[in-house]
């Protein structure tokens, strides 16, 4: 049975050049406890005017060595100027709490107007929550806001697909997203001989929403136990099923390329990098590291933060004119978009106004399923910087 297992995950064995996306957001979280979410009011602060800023989580989480915690109290707000804002807050034990049940949590800040000082010169202002036990910064949750166009606002799409890692040869991760909810399950082995791992098979089983290119919640584990006979053994209890460490996150780099959190180890996060895995070919569809541009999309330009062009297309399903090369064309026929795909899953995609010129290119490596950034030339050859995105979702910026 181990031997067909085995041979079953040799797919799982391609390399994987990652292209981080800038406009990304990241977490990891405490061991007694979950993260959720950054986020700020408004969305797009205008220029030079505090905001506040919440962030999100659920407390307290009953663990083995019986510490549980209130939830945190923030401490102060720390600017550095072209680089980061820090919120630090302290974590106090409060054991009257390990019997009750997990409940949400929200914290506010309000965030002065030094906060600019650290917005880079591309327009984007990374914050971190790092958490103090008194005694050492125990975990932080991190992400980064577009203070020009406000990206942060357009979740990640990765729909649904297997997943491979260099790093982690004969273990995957299968991914289905429906909206903004994302579901993974992740195939790991026991490495840590000295804390009696031996190898055996761990599945994990999270769910998360996806907050602009990152998701992060609550992680179920299951260290399968197989016998003498190879065989798997009795159905896990529900405690079984719950973690020390009940971590999980996805960074979204792009489409085809992401990084996956299981787990944390001495409060340390351990990320993988992951690649989109094609392993046939339906001659009724697209392969699956050819982005999902059919739909309804808003393509605009942007001067600095000013919209300078917008138009919305629709595009139907893709055909193949030629190897590696995939056309999408609006129902009209005014509108085109022709991608060259570079095995495995990067390339250059162009959308083209056939009446006027119009003409946005993008790299996969800025498209992460429902927004792409890249550069527009208008038909004056004016070039502007473009967004494509798609809809319902729009950008928290006022259209000319």
């Amino acid at each position: 049975m181990r031997i067909l297992i085995l041979a079953s995950l040799l797919v799982w064995t391609l390399s994987n050049d990652l292209r981080a996306a800038y406009f990304r957001d990241g977490s990891w979280l405490a061991e007694n406890g979950v993260f959720e979410s950054i986020q700020i009011e408004p969305a797009l602060p205008a220029p030079g005017e505090g905001f506040t800023i919440r962030i999100a989580g659920s407390w307290p989480e009953k663990s083995p060595d019986g510490f549980c915690f209130r939830p945190p109290e923030i401490d102060q707000v720390v600017v550095h100027a072209g680089n980061r804002v820090q919120v630090i807050s302290n974590l106090y034990h409060d054991p009257d709490l390990c019997d009750q049940p997990l409940v949400p949590w929200n914290l506010e800040a309000e965030i002065s107007a030094s906060a600019w000082d650290a917005v880079n010169e591309e327009g984007f202002l990374q914050f971190e929550h790092l958490m103090f036990s008194g005694i050492n910064m125990l975990t932080g949750i991190n992400r980064v806001f577009d203070f020009r166009l406000g990206t942060h606002q357009v979740p990640a799409f990765l729909g649904s697909g297997f997943w491979i890692s260099a790093e982690r040869p004969y273990e995957g991760v299968m991914i289905e997203q429906q909206g903004a909810r994302v579901l993974f399950y992740s195939l790991e082995y026991d490495r840590d001989e000295s804390m009696g791992d031996d190898g055996e098979p761990v599945w994990l089983m999270f769910t998360g929403d996806m907050t602009g290119n990152s998701t992060l919640a609550r992680t179920y584990r299951y260290d399968w136990p197989v016998g003498d006979d190879a065989m798997p053994g009795e159905i896990p209890s529900h405690d079984e099923l719950l973690t020390v460490n009940d971590s999980g996150a996805i960074i979204v780099n792009d489409y085809n390329h992401i990084r996956v959190l299981t787990g944390v180890v001495n409060n340390v996060a351990k990320y993988q990098d992951f690649i989109r895995y094609f392993f046939g070919r339906d001659p009724s569809r697209s392969p699956v590291y050819v982005p999902p541009l059919d739909g309804r999309w808003t393509l605009q330009g942007f001067d600095g933060q000013d919209s300078m062009f917008t138009a919305s297309l629709e595009l139907l399903e893709s055909t193949s004119p030629a190897a590696n090369q995939y056309r999408f064309d609006s129902p009209e026929g005014d509108w085109q978009v022709l991608c060259t795909i570079v095995l495995p899953g990067n390339g250059n995609c162009s959308v083209e106004h056939s009446e006027d010129g119009t003409k946005f290119d993008f790299p996969l490596s800025a498209f992460q399923g429902n927004l792409a950034r890249g550069s527009l030339m208008q038909k004056d050859g004016t070039l502007l910087d473009g967004v494509l995105v798609r809809f319902p979702y729009q950008l928290p910026t006022s259209m000319p």
